[in-house]
């Protein structure tokens, strides 16, 4: 933790009632599991847990004090209305002990690649702070928050949502001198409702951007002029295709494991080389581009930073399979656009035939058979030859294959799509895609060497 507290201390912080003996507290944890000594045990409550039970537990394992919502014999406690309020608070109030640069990030597709991406490129010469995993929500990002060292020199933060208003709670509790939005799609329909709500969901958080801060936004996204309005009179960067954006690309050449274009920024122009595949990775190399000149890099050293190999687990891999096809892992997560970007890269590699394996994409509500449906029409319109489906929800895009002349399998489990790739030799190339609730990876298990 960036600074020792007290319990008294967080009893201020949070508007609670400190029980007790008053203690200085060394860090703060929600699982028993953790090392426990001299922290504040965290007492969070979910659907199917309670860490009110553990109270007493966390005190035996040497917690200073604990956070609780509930009268409890426990001492010494910090009595608060919600402890997942009062946990954000916490988070909050160090975050403005951090005399670092703040960095957030959200949007319907490439978050976490921006965060990573800009993480990898700013850790050349600065100690860098990031969320892990998908530590995105009013939990995740607190916890990120009060991991913050004296050694941090820059925190980025991703805001993640899967319902109305989090991500105004979020951007009050992170703050950020800079917030960057990659985009706004058909992602989380079922808690958001419409695109529109996605669109003013990702865009509140510029109501937590510095006085001082800037907003980089997405000049091509259809929700770029509302979130705009959003952030005057504070600074707005904007990234794109059109010259209408401050900073964009053009002559732009995709290869199969890569990319080029020319990247113009104030009447200047870069060449700009990346190792990863798609346009939708140049669009958001440039998020980063702006994030590191914003971070007080030159130009020239954004472009070599980004010309690094980048490297996501789950996200677009090239792997090597023990049958010697083309395997893309890209099971991490699935959002429609994303799918669309995949099949993309599938459709510039080089191999004979190229095979789409989808499960299926959650949170669209009612939009979940049109979704597929154009899914797949794009695979089969993007050259793809062949289609495996995972499941009666993903068996709609394989309808919708088919009967414009593809050819498609519905299996029902994930042994049975293994058991088909295992014949497969090197002319074939593999896209593996789908929401975390359809469990791809398991496919990439199987095959990988």
């Amino acid at each position: 933790m960036l600074v020792t507290l007290t319990l008294a201390e967080i009893a201020r912080i949070c508007e609670g009632e400190l029980v007790g003996d008053d203690a200085p507290v060394n860090g703060v944890q929600t699982d028993t599991r953790a090392n426990l000594q001299g922290s504040l045990f965290l007492a969070l409550k979910g659907e199917s847990f309670d860490g009110h039970d553990y109270l007493a537990e966390a005190i035996n394992q040497g917690a200073a004090g604990v956070l609780t919502q509930v009268e409890t014999s426990v001492k010494p406690a910090v009595k608060v209305a919600d402890t997942l309020t009062a946990y954000g608070k916490i988070a909050n109030y160090l975050r403005h002990q951090f005399t670092g640069k703040v960095i957030a990030i959200t949007g319907s597709n490439g978050k976490t690649t921006v965060k990573d991406w800009l993480s990898q490129c700013l850790s050349s010469q600065h100690k860098v702070l990031k969320t892990q995993a998908n530590n995105n929500n009013q939990v995740g990002v607190p916890l990120t928050l009060c991991s913050l060292q004296n050694e941090h020199e820059v925190a980025i933060i991703e805001a993640g949502t899967s319902y109305k208003g989090e991500i105004p709670k979020l951007a009050k509790i992170i703050e950020p001198q800079i917030a960057v939005i990659t985009n706004a799609s058909g992602s989380h329909l079922d808690g958001l409702g419409s695109l529109e709500g996605i669109a003013i969901e990702k865009g509140a958080l510029l109501s937590g951007l510095s006085t001082d801060g800037v907003a980089v936004l997405n000049r091509d996204d259809p929700w770029f002029d509302y979130w705009f309005s959003l952030v005057v009179p504070k600074k707005c960067i904007s990234f794109g295709f059109s010259p209408q954006a401050d900073m964009f690309a053009s002559d732009i050449k995709l290869h199969k494991s890569g990319s080029t274009c020319v990247i113009q920024y104030r009447l200047e122009k870069w060449p700009l080389a990346l190792n990863v595949p798609g346009k939708h990775q140049i669009a958001n190399a440039m998020a980063v581009l702006i994030c590191l000149l914003k971070s007080g890099f030159s130009m020239e050293q954004g472009i070599r930073l980004l010309r690094e190999p980048l490297h996501i687990a789950g996200r677009l891999e090239f792997v090597h399979t023990k049958q010697d096809f083309l395997l893309l892992n890209d099971c991490y997560n699935a959002s429609p656009t994303s799918v669309e970007a995949a099949i993309d890269v599938l459709s510039y590699q080089e191999e004979t035939t190229k095979w789409l394996v989808l499960g299926a994409l959650k949170e669209l509500g009612a939009n979940e058979h049109q979704v597929h449906k154009a899914l797949g029409e794009y695979a089969f319109q993007a050259g793809i030859n062949r289609m495996i489906c995972l499941g009666p929800v993903a068996a709609i895009a394989a309808g919708a294959f088919e009967s414009l002349g593809g050819q498609a399998t519905i299996c029902e489990s994930h042994a049975e799509i293994i058991t088909l790739l295992q014949h497969l030799g090197k002319d074939n190339a593999v896209l593996v895609k789908g929401a975390r609730s359809s469990r791809m990876e398991k496919i990439i298990e199987k095959m990988i060497i």
